[in-house]
């Protein structure tokens, strides 16, 4: 995986090397014997990057969208076949922006978010897999994923340790634009 993360880094950029410990891995991708996801920024035309909810996700609650590395699946194989998964788009690779790594207690291994700045070329925005279950889209600009972010860390009860998970690829995000601008 090192090596596969060293060409993507020459290809797009050096991405931003991001730890975070979480308190459980007791939730949904982290308890799937996966190793990694991939996050895409989707930057439209407007300048305005994609966040996605789903009907099972609490109320007014938005979050990039991502997908699983399939077993013997390069990173960027992925992240191009789940952004045509999940939004129908054609899309060119921008850049690397981060590798985030999250360990909890108790887990069998560390799990990485792979996190890629994506510009819209075409397309029509809609779920290709319906089975997503992706219920709507926000076009977000930087204060609008900040706040995104801040409502996931503040999902109740037990959608807690998710919006947690959820809002640091956001906070990558929101760090990387801020950086940029």
């Amino acid at each position: 995986m090192q090596a596969e993360i060293a060409v993507l880094a020459r290809r797009y950029g050096r991405p931003r090397a991001l730890s975070h410990t979480l308190p459980t891995f007791r939730f949904s991708p982290l308890n799937r014997r996966r190793q990694g996801e991939v996050a895409m920024a989707i930057r439209r035309r407007n300048g305005l990057y994609l966040l996605q909810t789903k009907g099972t996700y609490p109320e007014s609650t938005f979050r990039l969208p991502t997908g699983g590395i399939m077993r013997g699946e390069t990173i960027e194989h992925a992240l191009l076949r789940e952004t045509r998964e999940e939004t129908s788009l054609d899309v060119e690779i921008s850049r690397f922006a981060a590798v985030l790594t999250y360990r909890a207690p108790n887990a069998r291994q560390p799990f990485n978010s792979y996190l890629f700045i994506l510009e819209e070329q075409g397309g029509d925005l809609h779920p290709m897999d319906e089975s997503e279950g992706i219920t709507g889209w926000l076009e977000a600009d930087l204060p609008t994923i900040a706040t995104a972010a801040d409502r996931l860390r503040a999902c109740p009860g037990p959608w807690r340790p998710w919006g947690q998970f959820r809002a640091l690829v956001l906070d990558a995000l929101k760090d990387e634009l801020a950086r940029r601008n």
